[in-house]
């Protein structure tokens, strides 16, 4: 078996051998990677989307600009969210037609989501996923399609709460058990000149 470094290493030169800058060949290996070392078939996604020709994808320059995006390349994909979400305009809802071997935008999602502090939702017909900063990854199914469609990718900074008010309001009554109430000599003893003046 093969150390996390080969993988790298060979995906690296793989994707630079078809035509990607050395930059893109090297955030793909790096993707590749994460997805080998949580035990998803990082390798095999990449090998098919080899066969299918890395140049031969759109590349997207900015998806504000185009609302029919097809054949889309989950490298340029992962790469261009990855340099721009750090821009508002970008963090909203966008929908695609159609995104080769999603698992591989899995590494790029989930470093935007941590980098820029934000929660992401892909939803299409064949998978559904939500990223957080925190990392957590809900998948709806655990084997990825080689080809998602009518994809909506959601990117939003708010936090909703995951628990019930009455569970914050017991054991935030639960937590005032720990303060002291404060008597006329331990306000003396604590920090502060108390009756002598040191000046």
């Amino acid at each position: 078996m093969q150390s996390l470094y080969e993988i790298e290493t060979v995906v690296k030169r793989s994707a630079r051998a078809k035509g990607l800058s050395w930059g893109m060949a090297e955030e793909i290996a790096k993707a590749v990677r994460i997805l080998e070392q949580s035990l998803l078939p990082g390798l095999e996604s990449f090998k098919r989307l080899v066969d299918l020709g890395l140049t031969s994808f759109n590349p997207i320059q900015n998806p504000l600009n185009d609302e029919k995006l097809i054949k889309i390349c989950p490298i340029h994909f992962g790469v261009f969210f990855l340099d721009n979400l750090h821009n508002k305009q970008f963090q909203k809802q966008f929908s695609f037609l159609e995104i080769y071997e999603p698992l591989l935008l899995l590494p790029f999602l989930k470093r935007s989501a941590k980098k820029n502090l934000l929660n992401i939702k892909f939803i299409s017909n064949e998978i559904n996923f939500n990223l957080s900063p925190g990392e957590i990854v809900s998948l709806s199914n655990q084997l990825f399609p080689h080809i998602a469609t009518k994809i909506t990718l959601d990117f939003s900074t708010s936090r909703s709460p995951q628990y019930s008010q009455s569970t914050w309001d017991e054991l935030y009554e639960l937590s005032l058990e720990t303060f002291v109430e404060e008597t006329e000599e331990k306000k003396l003893s604590g920090a502060g000149a108390g009756l002598t003046d040191n000046d």
